[in-house]
């Protein structure tokens, strides 16, 4: 009778060790659907759009770097007056257990100074900067001008 309670035990222990490990190998930050949308020949900037998921403590984007143009950063855009207003902002919030979309005609990473033409079907790499979770290294597709497929790519990065 005591075996089988110190195998039950030892089910039970191992149980709660292996749901203490999937929970910590969860990582704070997952980015998701990374894209770009393709840009014509002479364009000087291009756009990047993500969602980004906290299942952590809140968190700050504050930088982004690239090596496909001179410079990426964070921008949002916003309508008034009939007008669309676009603005470098120093950190996005991300606040704990947010999901936080990065879309057209919103806040996006802008491409500052392209070194080339994103051309249709070329990925992108793309290194967001988090104060807390650190880089997350992202691989941007480039998808055709009139933007993501239907069925978003699921292709997910991590903090650290």
């Amino acid at each position: 009778m005591f075996d089988k309670w110190l195998a039950l035990l030892l089910c039970l222990a191992a149980a709660v060790v292996g749901a203490a490990t999937a929970a910590a190998a969860e990582p704070p930050l997952r980015v998701l659907d990374a894209w770009a949308r393709a840009t014509p020949p002479g364009a000087e900037n291009g756009a990047v759009y993500l969602r980004i998921v906290n299942h952590g403590a809140g968190d700050r984007l504050v930088g982004a770097r690239t090596s496909a143009a001179r410079a990426a950063e964070i921008h949002t855009s916003a309508t008034s007056g009939g007008l669309v207003e676009m603005r470098r902002v120093d950190e996005l919030r991300i606040d704990a257990g947010a999901t936080v979309e990065l879309a057209p005609g919103g806040t996006h990473v802008m491409l500052v100074g392209l070194a080339s033409r994103l051309d249709a079907g070329a990925h992108v790499d793309l290194t967001l900067l988090f104060a807390n979770a650190g880089e997350v290294v992202v691989d941007v597709a480039v998808v055709d001008a009139r933007g993501p497929p239907a069925a978003p790519h699921e292709h997910e990065h991590h903090a650290p």
